[in-house]
């Protein structure tokens, strides 16, 4: 089990650095860079801005997810990685604590977004533009942000096998076309919603048990974390490199 837990510590680091080899500077505009979102709120509103940020950063940090698989998905690097001492099925596991590392961070930017919409509106909203938008407080955050993280999960669920599957740059073009197509027209879609349909939307969903969403949510993201890692490990194991 100590084997075990040095090598998947030892994987683990490996995406460090992959992540973080472009110097400080840029490491912390990369992860900063997201908390820019809700500034969209001056130009759509504080409830559009929260939509476009969800989308945003979700996209945003389960891309970056697929960029671990930079070096993994090359051939040259491929070869070097089956020679570091981690077994390959370390290798997996590792790759999917990364990833996990990865929506936490996810998770902490929604908060931090939602805190800083919840700001403009007390602050800034309305806007003389603007007639007297729905404020981002009457939605269910809780739920809201239950959902993007859901949606981080699927799509981080969904590429894992993809990126072990093929090369990085012919996974990153088939895959991210397909979901940026997707979820940038669900995120037009909300803005284009008119206010009284998006309020009357949110008591809806508010009426709804919280601990069952809670729940089904749960089962199902643990579900597809399950399946694509036995997928991906038997894709893993049996790659030559």
């Amino acid at each position: 089990m100590k084997d075990a837990s040095v090598a998947i510590r030892r994987a683990m680091r490996l995406d460090y650095q992959t992540i973080t080899d472009s110097g400080l500077v840029s490491t912390l505009v990369t992860f900063l860079f997201p908390l820019l979102f809700p500034l969209i709120a001056f130009m759509v509103g504080t409830v559009g801005a929260l939509a476009l940020c969800l989308t945003l950063t979700v996209g945003y940090w389960a891309l970056s997810a697929a960029g671990l698989f930079v070096n993994t998905s090359s051939v040259q690097c491929g070869r070097l990685s089956a020679l570091v001492p981690v077994t390959r099925s370390h290798q997996v596991v590792g790759r999917y604590l990364s990833a996990g590392v990865l929506g936490l961070v996810c998770l902490a930017e929604i908060i931090v977004q939602i805190g800083l919409l919840w700001l403009i509106d007390v602050v800034w909203m309305p806007l003389p533009w603007q007639d007297d938008p729905t404020p981002v407080s009457v939605l269910p955050t809780g739920m809201v942000v239950g959902v993007a993280m859901a949606a981080f999960v699927a799509i981080v669920a969904l590429e894992m096998p993809f990126y072990y599957a093929f090369e990085f740059t012919k996974a990153s073009s088939w895959f991210w076309s397909a979901v940026f197509v997707v979820a940038g027209a669900f995120g037009v879609g909300i803005i284009l919603i008119p206010d009284e349909v998006l309020h009357s939307m949110a008591e809806s969903l508010a009426a709804m048990p919280g601990w069952m969403w809670g729940l089904l949510g749960v089962i199902g993201c643990s579900a597809a974390v399950a399946v694509s890692y036995a997928i991906s490990r038997h894709i893993w194991l049996n790659k030559e490199l």
